[in-house]
């Protein structure tokens, strides 16, 4: 039957700052598509709508111009409201298939969807927001059965770092079948390949001589307009965007976004997109969001020298993580100066500048902060916008006003949750 996926956010999107200050949770990239991507191998054929803070509403948009963003049509006989934390599907499909009355999935008590059926759309406006299906799970009450599932959510960011080698992998198994056939690629002799039938090459990719491609412990994709240069190592299960740079190093066990210039060493991270680490140094078990520039030899501890469970803060609250491998959590435009090191499990915020060559220690940096650990002061926002723009403008991309509202609302500290789903 035709159904609508309306991904929400709830209350726990701050469990991952900084990275849902600039987006909402189901735009984060455990693997090679973003998380709301998987819902496509689960529910084939239904259409999207992306319901979000109203502050996000406009990014958004502009990001995802083929996709409603807190509009919801009823133009399907069933909409299905999806947690946009959910990590794993289980046996939610099946659930949600074979569902003759509106019913709200749960996991541990906790909401991952909630299906209406044509019985409980009728009463409902044909052009909807998320707070009218919120009023009308509401409205329900006790009436609206409830049904566990075998689906899992993300509780927190370092959940995503994670699973990214699983991720990866899943994410390659159920593409590999509709892989296009690339063209116009230039692999030059003296570039090696371990389990070459476990690489994909989009369209256009140049791998230089001297280049390792090795996929022997997971694959290894590659996305179109891609160059890797000589003395590049990538280990896979990894995932290079489109229009990246892969220069002398090693990569190994991580997502890797669309325009990014990586060179050094890499492990086990997320960056999102136009990210620039192009010299020397070591950034391990960490999710990096867009526009982060490393200086040369700027490097993250993501394992304590008595290999005991990291603690990372969020919004000034203390959290175990549970692991001893947790790295850094890096905010949008945030830039660091030759030479920084990051401490063990670190949370830095939006448009920062780090610099003067030490260990920075704090657990959790504010955003638009300026300078190094003991000594910050504000960074003007004017300026970090300025800032933004030239850096933007370099990779051809226009910084838009919903972008700088945006910036500006998290420097005000005007950030707000209007438009959040409670059940």
């Amino acid at each position: 039957m035709p159904i609508t996926i309306c991904f929400y956010e709830d209350d726990k999107y701050t469990n991952f700052y900084p990275l849902t200050l600039v987006r909402p949770a189901y735009a984060l990239r455990a693997g090679i598509v973003p998380l709301y991507a998987r819902a496509k191998h689960q529910f084939p054929g239904a259409g999207f709508v992306f319901c979000c803070r109203a502050q996000l509403a406009g990014a958004v948009a502009e990001q995802f111009k083929d996709y409603p963003v807190n509009i919801i049509k009823r133009t399907t006989p069933q909409v299905l409201l999806l947690n946009g934390r959910i990590r794993q599907y289980g046996d939610l499909a099946k659930l949600v298939s074979e569902a003759r009355l509106s019913t709200r999935f749960v996991a541990q008590g906790v909401t991952v969807a909630v299906l209406f059926t044509e019985a409980s759309l009728k009463g409902m406006p044909p052009v909807c927001t998320p707070e009218d299906f919120s009023k009308q799970v509401t409205a329900e009450g006790d009436q609206l059965p409830e049904h566990e599932t075998s689906a899992t959510l993300y509780s927190y960011i370092w959940e995503v770092m994670a699973d990214i080698e699983s991720e990866i992998t899943s994410d390659f198994r159920a593409m590999e079948s509709s892989f296009p056939v690339a063209k116009g690629m230039k692999i030059h002799d003296g570039a090696f390949w371990v389990n070459q039938e476990d690489v994909y090459l989009g369209n256009d990719v140049e791998v230089l001589p001297g280049a390792v491609i090795d996929a022997s412990n997971g694959p290894v994709y590659i996305g179109d307009l891609c160059r890797v240069e000589a003395h590049a190592a990538i280990f896979g299960p990894t995932y290079i965007g489109p229009n990246s740079v892969v220069l002398a190093g090693k990569v190994s066990s991580s997502s890797i976004g669309h325009t990014c210039r990586v060179g050094g060493e890499i492990e086990q991270s997320v960056f999102h997109s136009y990210v620039n680490k192009y010299h020397d140094g070591f950034i391990g078990h960490s999710y990096v969001g867009s526009w982060v520039n490393f200086g040369a030899m700027t490097t993250n501890s993501d394992l304590k020298n008595n290999y005991a469970s990291i603690r990372v803060s969020l919004d000034g609250q203390q959290i175990d993580t549970g692991s001893n491998k947790v790295g850094s959590f890096i905010g949008d435009h945030t830039k660091f100066g030759i030479g920084t090191l990051l401490n063990t499990g670190i949370n830095i915020g939006v448009a920062s500048n780090i610099f003067g060559g030490s260990l920075v220690a704090d657990k959790e940096v504010p955003s638009f902060s300026w300078g190094t650990t003991g000594s910050y002061t504000r960074y003007e926002i004017e300026k970090a916008i300025d800032t933004a723009r030239t850096v933007t403008m370099r990779r051809h991309h226009t910084l838009t006003d919903s972008e700088v509202e945006l910036l500006r609302a998290i420097a005000a500290g005007t950030a707000n949750d209007i438009g959040l789903i409670r059940f």
